[in-house]
């Protein structure tokens, strides 16, 4: 259970780490699962080339263009996965956070393996994950478990503390609403940034609405993270949406 100290600094920064949640042998079972599916490009799966980010490789046929970036469904596509995205520390953190009386996972959003391969990974820059997404609220919650040391020479998370509470005009946002450096709205805030590195088992939970980013992996080694987004009872996708294109996964 968490504290009441824990549950107030998830509030006010719009994220918490949970130290140690995984065992050293379910991240092993979890690394021979990835790299098979990986190997076998098992779908559905995203590639670096079909986000054009910083980085990526300019189309499937130039080199590189076939490295996949997410594994998707993952929730479906493993039972390993599956008893991730169920693992009670994390589940009750975030009933004790969202409140209410159930709890929902997103079939459509992030339940994926997401990968930072050595070469062609990219760069993420400062986004809200609510920005494509179609919900009647922003109360989502994202649960990032590192499957390995996370840090910035591999490409870890970094945040903007308590951007999930932040108004930010229209003007502040390219046509992708990622946040622009150079505006005048954001160059303090962008000050704020805070490095989120992990070691292997930790989990970061954090607002779906909190900006966040991350660099490239520049190291010789693959980093991999389970990533499940949650919300509760009080919280509905938009009908005719990609949020609502397959009914939520209910795990409480």
């Amino acid at each position: 259970m968490l504290t009441h100290a824990q549950i107030q600094q998830f509030k006010i920064d719009g994220y918490l780490i949970l130290p140690r949640v995984f065992a050293s042998e379910t991240i092993d079972r979890l690394h021979r699962l990835i790299n098979d599916h990986l190997q076998h490009r098992i779908a559905p799966f995203e590639l670096e080339a079909d986000v054009q980010y910083p980085g990526a490789p300019l189309n499937e046929s130039s080199r590189g263009g076939q490295t996949i970036r997410r594994l998707k469904m993952a929730f479906q596509r493993s039972s390993h996965l599956a008893n991730v995205a169920t693992t009670p520390v994390i589940t009750e953190a975030i009933k004790q956070i969202l409140g209410g009386d159930a709890l929902y996972l997103s079939p459509n959003h992030h339940n994926c393996v997401m990968t930072k391969l050595p070469q062609f990974s990219s760069i993420t820059h400062w986004h809200r994950d609510t920005r494509y997404w179609n919900f009647d609220n922003k109360y989502l919650i994202n649960a990032w478990a590192a499957l390995g040391d996370e840090a910035e020479e591999n490409g870890c998370m970094k945040v903007l503390p308590g951007s999930h509470r932040w108004d930010v005009r229209k003007e502040a946002l390219d046509s992708a609403q990622f946040l622009i450096p150079d505006h005048i709205d954001n160059k303090s805030r962008l000050d704020t940034q805070r490095l989120v590195e992990l070691a292997t088992g930790d989990v970061l939970l954090f607002s779906a609405h909190c900006f966040h980013a991350a660099g490239k992996n520049v190291t010789e080694h693959p980093k991999y993270s389970a990533v499940f987004t949650y919300h509760n009872e009080n919280t509905t996708a938009i009908s005719g949406t990609h949020s609502a294109s397959r009914p939520p996964i209910d795990i409480s």
